[in-house]
């Protein structure tokens, strides 16, 4: 009898191995990834601006940055419409009008300026791609003042891009951009008064100081207090650490609002380490720009940092990224 048991024992055992599981058949099992996020890509970091010329200043030099640093791994999409104030958002999406230019670069191609496409609506650029984080931004003249955050723009924007993105679990950072320089030398370069949106700021006595404490107490308190914002990017701050240097406003403003091609690395700095979770920089590893990226520098050749503007520009980010709500003095006060 226990000869037969055994033999039995045996017999199922051996059935039991060459028996396939149930559970395993392949085509069965959901590993695969949506199509709208393909295997390969899914380790791409995507992020998506809604935004204005800020923000394609922000996310011009910001695939150079990123790869220089080592991070090859990043898609930057900026949904552009001059000016654009929250309100304007959200008129644009719920009417599903073709207002805006798309702007996408990458790591891929991080010497190439982003390529454009015209005439798009939001919920085509949403749905452009698997993107990971959107990035918000109040208007150029509308950042320093209260109601702009509490009129509830903010997350009427948030409900459509959750309405209509392919991706369940992205997050939300919001981008705290710069003070106009208000100066009238600057101002005289841009034609400002053609778009309804620019104009002065007569509460804060037209003086980029006084403004640059508005935007952050706005942010302070409408923006940190705000749990759908994971992050903030303090690039304000950053333009205002550096402008307590020998820099003149000229050298980090190509005119009225806008941007220089120093500024512009500068503040591509302060995003990739907000996006990528760097609090410190050790050093700028870029040592040059393509000429091909250029806006504001003159002549056909690469742009090579000089030590002296990799030093300023690494003082600049890393007090914005240690102090992003005021700024600091910077120690390199005497022209080199």
């Amino acid at each position: 009898m226990k000869k037969f048991l055994a033999l039995l024992l045996t017999v199922l055992m051996l059935t039991a191995c060459a028996a396939p599981a149930a559970q395993t058949d392949p085509t069965t099992v959901a590993t695969e990834p949506a199509p709208t996020q393909p295997a390969e890509e899914a380790k791409v970091l995507k992020v998506l601006t809604l935004g204005h010329s800020l923000a394609v200043d922000a996310g011009h030099m910001l695939a150079l940055v990123a790869n220089a640093e080592g991070y090859e791994e990043m898609k930057i999409g900026t949904l552009y419409y001059s000016g654009c104030p929250l309100n304007k958002h959200v008129q644009f999406m719920t009417q599903d009008q073709p207002e805006y230019d798309l702007y996408i670069s990458s790591t891929e191609y991080p010497h190439n300026p982003p390529k454009i496409m015209r005439d798009v609506t939001a919920k085509y650029a949403l749905r452009f791609d698997y993107w990971d984080i959107i990035v918000m931004q109040g208007g150029v003249f509308e950042i320093g003042r209260d109601a702009a955050y509490t009129d509830g723009n903010i997350q009427k924007i948030q409900q459509f891009v959750e309405e209509n993105t392919f991706n369940p679990t992205l997050y939300y950072g919001w981008h705290m951009a710069w003070a106009p320089p208000l100066d009238n030398t600057l101002r005289d370069m841009y034609p400002y008064d053609t778009n309804p949106y620019y104009t002065t700021y007569p509460e804060f006595n037209d003086d980029r100081t006084t403004l640059y404490n508005a935007i952050t107490d706005c942010v302070e308190n409408h923006i940190l207090t705000d749990d759908s914002f994971k992050f903030m990017i303090p690039s304000g701050t950053a333009m205002e650490n550096a402008l307590s240097s020998y820099l003149e406003e000229a050298d980090i403003h190509r005119d009225y609002v806008h941007a220089s091609d120093f500024a512009r690395v500068m503040v591509s700095y302060v995003w990739f380490c907000r996006l990528t979770g760097v609090e410190q920089l050790e050093e700028i590893k870029l040592s040059s720009v393509p000429s091909a990226l250029f806006l504001s520098k003159e002549g056909s050749e690469d742009w090579v940092l000089t030590e002296a503007e990799k030093a300023l520009m690494l003082e600049a980010v890393n007090n914005a990224l240690a102090n992003p709500l005021e700024m600091t003095q910077s120690q390199y006060t005497t022209t080199p």
